[in-house]
């Protein structure tokens, strides 16, 4: 059974970038990575069982360089094509963050992630003594399928709030839960395009699309993919 302290963690805005709720645009993956350094131990010792009730931003010292990596690196592409702003060539990400308050509070984008505990990738899971303790949860799918379950219901809540646009969620391995996640149900359909398939589903009036990772070898990885994506994002929120 869930632990008290867990369940207020995973039910707020704990294990995500944040930024501005209100913008049209919300960006959704996995859970946070860890570093290549950081063992399942030196993670345990540093997570806070602290819900988190306002959104973080990347004004916060904690994110400061957060666009050095390769994933958001791609968050500040989507939003450059979808919003179609001035980012001219040898302009750095450091100046387009802060030039157009890339997830600030009032800025544009919020950042999300379905789950809250940080792992590096799937294969490094060990759901070992420490985080059954923490959680209460026996595995890893039964962590993940309450997730789904009751941190959706609260994001569900807060696009009733919001009323965003569109959600763009990396990672089309776990489409099924996205959906669950967003909407309570995994019913959506498929796209087709040149380089890969996009998901998509309305819930409300808020477009859920699930696409590739933002980077890697078989993910969103050069500008045309990106713009690809973000031509049939606007075409679908029509």
């Amino acid at each position: 059974m869930v632990t008290e302290d867990f369940k207020k963690v995973a039910v707020s805005f704990a294990g995500g970038d944040g930024g501005n709720p209100n913008s049209d645009v919300w960006f959704c993956g996995l859970e946070w990575g860890i570093g290549d350094e950081a063992s399942p131990d030196d993670f345990y010792k540093k997570f806070s069982l602290i819900p988190k009730l306002i959104p973080h931003s990347w004004l916060e010292d904690d994110f400061d360089g957060s666009w050095t990596t390769q994933y958001n690196q791609k968050l500040c592409w989507f939003l450059w094509y979808y919003y179609n702003l001035d980012w001219k060539s040898g302009e750095s990400y450091e100046y387009f963050v802060s030039t157009y308050n890339v997830l600030y509070p009032q800025g544009i984008g919020f950042k999300l992630n379905m789950l809250p505990i940080n792992f590096k990738n799937r294969a490094s899971i060990q759901w070992n003594e420490q985080f059954i303790k923490m959680t209460g949860f026996e595995t890893f799918d039964e962590y993940r399928e309450w997730c789904v379950e009751n941190r959706g219901a609260f994001y569900r809540q807060l696009i009733d709030e919001c009323n965003p646009k569109v959600i763009i969620c990396t990672g089309v391995t776990e489409k099924d839960n996205f959906f669950k996640f967003f909407t309570g149900e995994a019913v959506y359909e498929t796209k087709a395009l040149k380089e890969f398939n996009i998901f998509y589903r309305k819930y409300n009036d808020t477009l859920i699309c699930v696409c590739p990772f933002f980077g890697g070898p078989n993910g969103i990885n050069s500008y045309e993919k990106m713009e690809a994506l973000v031509e049939s994002v606007k075409e679908l929120c029509k």
